[in-house]
Formats: structure tokens, C-alpha cells, sequence
């Protein structure tokens, strides 16, 4: 009974695990994707206060993905957590699709002027 609950606790959590790299993996590749798209733009204020909020969101979304994949190579060191692919389950709290980026951006611009 007791290595039925342990396997089954285990797996549920190296679930979630993996869901949660997921999420960090989708949200970095959709902060990359505006960066490169903001790039390209002109120097505007709002231009520029938006690409310090993905810069400073990314810096937070790579120590995040470096402490999960960390996590993970300690449930199982055969698992590279690099092949992970990435979800859109990050955007669920702003929204899906064009307005939810939308309010993703917002919220990052937010959160640089508070």
C-alpha cells in the first residue's frame, strides 16, 4: 500500500512539475517573440518601458525555468527537461489569444510604472 501512494505522490508531482516548465517555456518564447517584434519598432516612451518590463520578465522566467529544470534532474537525471515543450496555460488569467497578450503587455508595463 505504502509504494503504491509513494509512486502515485511522485508522479502527481513530477506532473505538475512538468507542467509548470511548460508554462515558463510558452511564456519565454512568447516575452522572445514580442522582444524581437518591439525591436524592430521606434524608441518610443511606451516602446521602451515595454521592453524594459520583457526584459525584466524574462530575467525572471530564466531563473524560474533554471530552478525547475533543477528540480526535475532530481526526480529522474535521465529526464531533460530542455525537451519539454512549451503550453499557452501561462496566458489563462489575462485571456486567450490577441487580448489576452494584449493584457499580458499591459500588465508588464503595470508593473514597471508602480
Amino acid at each position: 500500500m505504502a509504494l503504491t501512494m509513494t509512486r502515485t505522490r511522485t508522479q502527481t508531482a513530477l506532473t505538475k512539475l512538468v507542467t509548470l516548465v511548460a508554462n515558463v517555456h510558452g511564456e519565454l518564447a512568447f516575452v522572445d517573440s514580442q522582444a524581437v517584434m518591439l525591436s524592430g519598432t521606434s524608441s518610443a516612451g511606451k516602446e521602451q518601458a515595454l521592453l524594459a518590463g520583457l526584459a525584466r520578465r524574462r530575467a525572471q522566467l530564466e531563473s524560474s525555468r533554471d530552478a525547475l529544470h533543477t528540480t526535475i534532474r532530481q526526480f529522474d537525471a535521465e529526464l531533460d527537461p530542455a525537451s519539454i515543450g512549451s503550453t499557452d496555460g501561462w496566458l489563462k488569467p489575462f485571456g486567450r489569444g490577441a487580448a489576452g497578450g494584449r493584457r499580458y503587455l499591459a500588465s508588464l508595463v503595470d508593473d514597471d510604472q508602480r
